[in-house]
């Protein structure tokens, strides 16, 4: 096979390409764009718990914001001694009993009055416990949501004092207070937290969008590429000095390498944001906020969230960069290949949404492949379809990283997947090598791939005679 010339197809087709200026100004905008994506999403996190962390970092540095609720009245109607002695003490609360005949009263009152105040009505019904709560009305400066803090631990209070009368020891009422954790799995799954499920969905599901624009649309412009070298008498041109299979093959390469240097920029932009962001991010915050929740002893879900987070983003390493760009390469040239030969097989441009209908529909059936099994996967268990699409030439450039990424396949299985993909590529080639310089100075209809086979055959008969 004559190949002698493809490094200069390469260096023009790659300068030309990136020295335009709607590739400078795309590449610029869109590399800002995710540079503050990233690093909105570092920082944002960290707005949004900096009140939560200030508070708890207060609470054990006991230096809190003057609580609102000044004065608590408690109409207590049920055969409990009720002492919510933990609440006074916490939160320097002034508890004044008064009779339940004086509810409404004093409900009416506080309507009216400018004192900070709270009215407790505690009942019981069959057993039942509840408190009917009344705050300050528009007069006062009391803040609802210490009414809440206040009504919460006199629930938990009420409960305890509760249980504490039908004889129950400190330990069972703890375990009641408490309650129940419940969960429901199918035999053999893990659980599975709430930052998981997020990551298991909609991760695969970016990846596979992203890596399938990036490749679908680089491989387009190879065939566009040609057909306009064809149509414009360029090409003819070129093959009095180069082979036409140099032409191929160092367009196809060059848009490749413009396509993962792009891809890679945007990579780079990202990580370049989410470092810079680093300072003032979620991650910066990460040991305050452990520490604080965790000697506070609140928040302990908040901590797991924590840690979820943290673990999501250890199997981001070199390794998945490595087995990303391996990927983005193969799956790249299977598209480049059967756009090299749609740009070949026609002479006008008018055909050319013609010519590339075939590829743009297997293009679509292997994003489908990779994106549709995603969805509503929140436990990152794979269904048949997904592991299927992820051995597949046409769907596992766009699935195989994400998979790979979060443990939904092992780095032989990931192996097997590349081979596959790498001998459909060299299949392509030896296609691509026997009928592309038999009809790249085809003019006429638009050739069908059987009819280059047989262009090619007729070809080489001819030569042999």
């Amino acid at each position: 096979m004559k190949t002698k010339g493809w490094k200069n197809i390469f260096a023009f087709t790659f300068l030309q390409q990136i020295k335009t200026k709607s590739f400078i100004i795309s590449t610029t905008v869109i590399a800002i764009i995710v540079a503050l994506i990233a690093a909105t999403v570092n920082i944002l996190p960290a707005i949004l718990l900096e009140d939560e962390l200030t508070k708890i970092e207060d609470t054990l540095e006991g230096d809190t914001e003057a609580f609102t609720v000044e004065k608590l009245y408690i109409a207590n109607e049920t055969p409990l001694d009720l002492k919510f002695t933990f609440t006074t003490a916490t939160m320097g609360i002034t508890p004044e009993k008064i009779d339940s005949s004086a509810v409404e009263a004093k409900i009416n009152e506080l309507a009216e009055t400018t004192e900070n105040a709270m009215l407790a009505h505690i009942t019981m019904t069959d057993g039942y416990l509840s408190i009917d709560s009344y705050y300050s009305g528009t007069n006062s400066t009391i803040d609802e949501s210490d009414c809440n803090s206040v009504l919460n631990l006199m629930s938990t209070q009420l409960d305890i004092q509760y249980l504490s009368s039908l004889g129950l020891n400190a330990d069972q009422m703890s375990t009641v207070v408490k309650g129940v954790s419940t969960s429901l799995l199918q035999a053999g799954d893990e659980p599975v937290s709430l930052v998981d499920e997020l990551v298991n969905m909609l991760v695969p599901m970016i990846a596979s969008l992203i890596l399938f624009i990036f490749i679908f649309s680089y491989s387009q412009m190879v065939a566009q590429s040609i057909a306009i070298e064809k149509s414009s008498r360029i090409m003819e041109y070129l093959l009095t000095s180069v082979s036409p299979l140099s032409i191929i093959i160092g367009k196809i390469l060059a848009m490749c390498s413009v396509s993962l240097m792009q891809f890679l920029i945007f990579v780079a932009a990202g990580a370049v944001g989410f470092l810079a962001s680093m300072p003032f991010g979620i991650f910066a915050k990460i040991d305050d906020i452990v520490s604080a929740v965790s000697e506070s002893g609140v928040g302990i879900e908040a901590q797991n969230v924590i840690n979820d987070i943290m673990s999501a983003f250890s199997s981001v390493n070199i390794g998945t960069l490595v087995i990303l760009i391996i990927t983005f390469i193969l799956g790249f040239l299977v598209y480049a290949l059967i756009a090299g030969l749609a740009g070949a097989s026609i002479s006008k441009m008018e055909d050319l949404s013609a010519a590339i209908q075939p590829m743009s529909i297997i293009g679509v059936l292997g994003f489908y492949l990779a994106y549709m099994p995603q969805i509503g996967n929140t436990d990152g268990e794979s269904n048949p379809i997904a592991i299927i699409a992820r051995y597949i030439p046409i769907s596992s450039p766009f699935c195989l990283p994400s998979a790979y990424m979060l443990g939904q396949m092992t780095l032989v299985e990931v192996i097997i997947a590349l081979a596959i993909l790498l001998a459909c590529v060299i299949a392509l080639a030896l296609i691509v090598a026997k009928v592309y310089e038999h009809i790249i100075l085809h003019t006429g209809d638009r050739l069908k791939l059987s009819d280059m086979l047989k262009m090619s055959e007729n070809k080489k008969k001819t030569e042999s005679k």
